[in-house]
């Protein structure tokens, strides 16, 4: 862990010195920050808070060399990056939420002021997310047979993306995994199969694999109609 704190240190040290005064902090994001990280299934959040009026120049080439500061966590590396009024940039409503409640400053210590995302924009922005990132990814996920290196952060994601989706649509918060699946058992939306997501939180917890997961055969398809449902019957 001591090795993946000094890769984000030193991704931040390089933003720094690369955008210079336009850049007002550097932040851990996603399970970094709130809890949960995990080495084969979580990706490494870093978020910039830039004061400019337009993106910066070379931002794509930017974020190249702040991957190739070391090669393996650098494919996990995923950065976003905006201006406090979020006119332009990387910066998704989602992650709005994570950066202004779990985001941790890793330059100045500076904590971000910015506009809170309304329920409506967090509602519109999970049901874009669902077409564009939970849907389209199911007919080949429901087709493995196996998992190979390439497929278990993939599928374990998919699981738990209801636990994640009705967290945050019914409490307008990011948490953990964890605090996810926590709450979906006091909730429990109807047709939901709670036991493929407790495997696999395990798994990201270390205490299983993801072919543990593929085994229990959950219905991918009901899963997700049945978070839906439930999403939509709350609005």
């Amino acid at each position: 862990m001591k090795d993946l704190e000094n890769f984000v240190q030193n991704v931040a040290v390089y933003f720094n010195a690369n955008l210079g005064a336009v850049l007002v902090e550097v932040y851990k994001l996603g399970s970094l920050a709130h809890g949960g990280f995990s080495d084969i299934y979580s990706d490494i959040d870093v978020g910039l808070l830039l004061s400019c009026r337009e993106p910066p120049p070379g931002m794509s080439e930017l974020i190249a060399g702040a991957k190739a500061l070391q090669p393996e966590y650098g494919k996990k590396l995923s950065m976003f990056w905006g201006n406090p009024e979020f006119t332009w940039g990387r910066l998704p409503v989602i992650d709005r939420l994570d950066l202004l409640d779990h985001g941790v400053a890793l330059l100045h210590g500076i904590t971000p002021s910015l506009r809170r995302p309304s329920k409506d924009e967090i509602h519109r922005e999970q049901l874009q997310s669902v077409e564009r990132s939970w849907k389209p990814k199911l007919p080949e996920l429901t087709r493995l047979k196996s998992l190979g290196p390439k497929d278990r952060k993939p599928y374990i994601r998919a699981i738990l993306y209801a636990a994640r989706l009705i967290y945050t649509w019914d409490n307008l918060v990011v948490g953990s995994n964890g605090r996810a699946v926590e709450y979906l058992h006091q909730v429990r939306p109807v047709g939901l199969d709670i036991k493929p997501i407790d495997m696999a939180l395990a798994c990201r917890s270390g205490n299983c694999d993801a072919e543990d997961a593929l085994r229990l055969g959950a219905d991918l398809n009901r899963q997700y109609e049945s978070a839906m449902r439930y999403v939509l019957g709350h609005p």
